[in-house]
């Protein structure tokens, strides 16, 4: 193999796939990113068995060829060449030779034939979004997401497709996240997608204007922009979100979003050292007073508010909160409640396109 291409356009191909790199894998070769020099191309390819990323770059191919290059280091190594012409040269001795200005350095590399092969299978079920849309969709949903091993189906999202509609779920047990979006579908069909997957095609979207995302088996692919990223899907048995959703809610509290994002903030510096960062609202008619207390200090504010219900004081995690409240544009928000130990749910006054539930913190007043 042998190949000559731009610095800039390599780094920036590395560091894209670098994201599906394994870390610490009993497998030495997918520590490795793959290079495939074919035609006029050189592709790159990084995959942890789980996600796979793969970009292609324009390149002046000398001789075709493959290798596997050790990642951690050619990513490193590649940063510090943006402006070289640089040539990549398979090594009879198992290196791989690159060269740039007038130096030339050698990285240890694999047998290519040792890495995955992935398959591309046919695709029949997708949908398709604006690139805006998905974006919106995927940071209000993640949020919401299990970082726990133990139970793996809450780390990733539930996509269910019904007549064009997309409602998206996640939770971890003390809130679930809930995003509905238009979108243009093959038809109907759900999947669970990991969340990591979902973050990392966000973070690969440059001049997109719409994203089709394709579900086939087990396995998800999206391509765009000499990009392809391959994903498996986490398989089992979703929790029935449904259920869990209250039907109906005695107290309804309108707030005006960054009013209550000031008060909590500060009310959080006291919680912090809390370990449920517990701030408690103390809801009466046309006021609500959010209070924290600690072995650091105590803090009482009070907001204005419209309570359509009856006097409460329940108490939440702060953090859980503010994580919703700072990725909406909306000025009020709606804080729908029953009593101080059954579910909530937040939601914009005039939109039920994203809902969030929240579950209160368990006290003594």
């Amino acid at each position: 193999m042998k190949v000559i291409c731009d610095g800039l356009d390599l780094s920036d191909g590395v560091l894209k796939v670098s994201k599906a790199l394994s870390i610490k894998s009993p497998n030495p070769v997918l520590e490795g990113i793959k290079l495939v020099a074919k035609g006029d191309t050189l592709t790159l390819t990084a995959t942890d068995n789980e996600l796979t990323i793969e970009k292609t770059i324009k390149a002046d191919v000398l001789m075709e060829g493959e290798t596997v290059v050790v990642g951690k280091y050619f990513v490193d190594f590649t940063k510090k060449l943006e402006k070289e012409q640089v040539e990549l040269s398979r090594l009879y001795d198992g290196q791989l030779q690159i060269k740039y200005a007038d130096s030339e350095s050698e990285l240890q590399v694999f047998g290519a034939e040792s890495f995955p092969v992935i398959k591309k299978e046919e695709q029949e079920n997708f949908f398709e979004i604006e690139k805006n849309q998905f974006k919106d969709l995927v940071e209000r949903i993640t949020l919401a997401c299990s970082t726990d091993y133990s139970r793996p189906i809450l780390k990733g999202c539930l996509f269910e497709i019904k007549d064009n509609l997309l409602t998206s779920v996640a939770l971890d047990g003390f809130r679930m996240s809930v995003c509905r979006k238009k979108v243009n579908s093959s038809g109907d069909f759900s999947a669970i997608i990991p969340a990591r997957t979902l973050n990392e095609i966000v973070r690969l979207l440059e001049k997109e204007d719409s994203i089709k995302v394709y579900i086939q088996k087990n396995t998800l692919l999206v391509e765009f922009e000499n990009t392809v990223v391959y994903s498996r899907l986490i398989e089992g048995e979703f929790v029935k979100y449904s259920h869990i959703l209250p039907n109906s809610f005695e107290n309804v509290v309108t707030v005006r979003k960054d009013d209550l994002v000031a008060s909590i903030e500060r009310a959080s510096i006291v919680a912090k050292n809390d370990k449920y960062n517990v701030v408690k609202f103390d809801i009466k008619e046309e006021q609500m007073n959010v209070i924290a207390k600690s072995e650091v200090g105590c803090v009482n504010e009070t907001i204005n508010v419209n309570l359509s219900g009856k006097d409460i004081f329940i108490a939440f995690n702060g953090k859980y909160i503010l994580d919703y409240l700072k990725i909406i544009e909306e000025e009020f928000i709606k804080i729908n409640l029953n009593s101080p130990i059954d579910p909530c749910i937040i939601s914009s006054i005039n939109s039920e396109e994203f809902i969030y539930l929240i579950l209160p913190v368990r006290i003594n007043a």
